[in-house]
């Protein structure tokens, strides 16, 4: 990437919520981004009737960020309300601008099961498993 191009905080999402293995109809997903000193707006999508959902990118101009040397640290978090339940959906520590890098390159596809616990996968948590 050229110096001023945009920093990417999260990368492309899309995704299918399921509860018991059937699609989840109207659940609010919630894509967040903390970065330091910078606040960024929460993305908010609803799940259709297949239950998916997908946001596009979150970027940032890059400013002379590119040309500080410094060591990048974006916390990703998808948090997914559905019937009175918040679900963590994803939670991952992004160390760089990069598009696609959250999964070693691969495009955040994922599938929400609303009935799995959260847990530790590689780098990320929750009950979002990429596909």
């Amino acid at each position: 990437m050229g110096a001023f191009d945009s920093l990417v905080l999260f990368s492309p999402v899309r995704g299918t919520v399921l509860k018991d293995g059937k699609p989840v109809q109207g659940a609010e997903v919630i894509e967040k981004v903390e970065w330091p000193g910078n606040e960024v707006p929460p993305q908010r999508a609803v799940t259709d009737e297949k239950g998916v959902f997908s946001f596009p990118a979150i970027e940032r101009n890059a400013g002379l960020r590119r040309l500080i040397p410094s060591q990048p640290m974006v916390h990703q978090t998808i948090v997914i309300h559905y019937q009175g339940v918040e679900y963590e959906a994803w939670m991952h520590g992004k160390d760089n601008y990069e598009p696609n890098t959250e999964l070693d390159g691969r495009p955040l596809n994922f599938v929400c099961e609303l009935t799995r616990q959260p847990e530790i996968e590689g780098t990320h948590y929750g009950i979002c498993k990429p596909v």
